[in-house]
């Protein structure tokens, strides 16, 4: 055998070897590759695959049509909540200086746009009277002017107090 001989035989060996290592390598990915497919397809053909597809996207747009009937309901909710009287403020008092307690008082109902009505109650050794008066704006008509009581309950429903 001369050296040319032996250079050849050892590279087929060394070529041979790396594709033996390089063949058990590729092995183990197609392994990895195959696990990950039956996980995918979980005993599922290709056919099915598309009509599951097909299913998912009938979901979302199912998903998608409910969100909007969602977000409809909830806009009707907060107009709804808007308009009804959500603020309420009260206030105790003596008209009285010298006379009872404070079982007098104004409390006044608004909306989130600061209309409704306040309502008062003046009680007195004969008897209690009641007054009513709406509210626009967070103001009286100028027919009915606001006592000092009435004008601080719109205050705290308002918030301000």
């Amino acid at each position: 055998m001369n050296i040319n001989q032996n250079t050849t035989i050892y590279t087929l060996t060394g070529i041979t070897t790396f594709l033996f290592f390089w063949t058990i390598v590729q092995q183990f990915s197609l392994r990895k590759i195959k696990k990950n497919q039956k996980i995918l397809f979980q005993g599922k053909d290709a056919k099915n695959l598309e009509e599951i597809i097909m299913m998912h996207q009938q979901n979302l747009n199912n998903l998608n049509k409910q969100s909007k009937r969602l977000f409809e309901i909830t806009t009707t909710l907060t107009t709804l909540s808007n308009a009804g009287l959500n603020k309420v403020g009260m206030v105790r008092f003596n008209p009285f200086k010298n006379l009872g307690g404070n079982q007098s008082f104004s409390i006044a109902f608004l909306n989130s746009h600061y209309n409704g009505l306040v309502i008062s109650s003046i009680y007195s050794n004969d008897g209690s009277r009641f007054y009513s008066k709406t509210i626009a704006n967070g103001k009286s008509h100028k027919q009915y002017p606001l006592t000092k009581e009435e004008e601080q309950a719109i205050s705290i429903a308002i918030g301000e107090k």
